[in-house]
């Protein structure tokens, strides 16, 4: 579902793994029902986030210190 979702957003899977998209810059990586949004430009990611909350039932963490177990600096 989430698949269909970003990629009618016009974003891609990229070749080495088919759970991370991305969109120019702005990187979307999802497994299971985690998602990951690293881009340099909050901005970006605010439109995102509210485009997902509007279409799926979510909760923002805010910044990632920590993604399945691997430390985010």
């Amino acid at each position: 579902m989430i698949h269909y979702f970003l990629v009618n957003l016009e974003y891609t899977q990229i070749y080495a793994d088919n759970n991370v998209f991305k969109k120019k810059i702005l990187i979307v990586a999802v497994y299971i029902d985690n998602i990951l949004l690293c881009k340099l430009n909050k901005n970006k990611i605010l439109d995102l986030k509210i485009k997902l909350s509007n279409h799926f039932k979510m909760t923002d963490c805010k910044v990632c210190k920590h993604y399945l177990e691997m430390l985010i600096i």
